[in-house]
């Protein structure tokens, strides 16, 4: 996320004391992180202010501040894995999200939807905890991650499960409404047709800003990643 201009340092002053009964604490109160809510409603302070109010609230309800110390299903570990990377040619946290394999209609054939969004809400809340006191070569803090997500292996029967298409849509319309701005680039690989049809859901639902983070297209996708990566 680029540095704020000098229109946007007046509006986060704003911002600041609209929000100040929230007694927010910790990276909450960074310019950069309130920054985040202002551009993700292009600078109006009143869908901002209700959008940091919302999320502030979804934190205290699902005890968010805590996720990291939540135990996932032993069953999520082995079957639902996640691959930390490290980080990036400017110290952004990289993750592997292997989607393809992940088999989220035996999720939904479970009963596990809670479970399951909570299972991502940690990894986001994972990769923003990686990115504290880190910097960009610049000086610059860091304050957006990367995200490959491998969709090698992805059949048609979780397109066809109503369970799993809802899990993944609840996913992403929790990420856009609590992690605004915080996806520095997706990167696709591995793709086929029903993650064509997949995306085709998603995609409404996405904000235009991270929509253009979004890259696919296999040849292409990977050497851009190589190259954001340093390789």
């Amino acid at each position: 996320m680029s540095i704020p201009d000098s229109k946007e340092i007046e509006l986060i002053s704003q911002f600041r004391q609209r929000v100040a009964d929230l007694n927010l604490k910790g990276r909450f109160l960074d310019d950069h992180d309130l920054l985040r809510w202002i551009r993700a409603r292009n600078h109006n302070l009143d869908q901002a202010e209700k959008m940091i109010r919302e999320s502030i609230k979804w934190r205290e309800d699902n005890d968010i501040d805590n996720i990291l110390t939540w135990n996932p299903p032993e069953r999520f570990l082995k079957e639902l894995p996640l691959e930390f990377l490290g980080f990036d040619n400017e110290n952004s946290p990289v993750v592997v999200v292997p989607y393809g394999k992940w088999d989220l209609k035996k999720c939904a054939d479970l009963g596990e939807k809670e479970e399951f969004v909570k299972y991502c809400d940690q990894l986001f809340e994972f990769l923003l905890s990686k990115m504290e006191g880190k910097k960009k070569p610049n000086g610059d803090p860091v304050t957006q991650f990367v995200i490959i997500v491998d969709f090698k292996g992805l059949a048609y029967r979780t397109l066809a499960s109503v369970g799993a298409v809802d899990m993944s849509l609840k996913v992403v319309r929790s990420f856009e409404a609590n992690q605004p701005e915080t996806l520095k680039a997706m990167y696709q690989i591995n793709t086929n047709t029903v993650f064509a049809a997949i995306f085709a859901l998603v995609k409404p639902i996405i904000t235009s800003d991270p929509a253009e983070n979004i890259q696919g297209g296999n040849s292409f996708c990977s050497r851009n990643l190589m190259s954001h990566l340093g390789l």
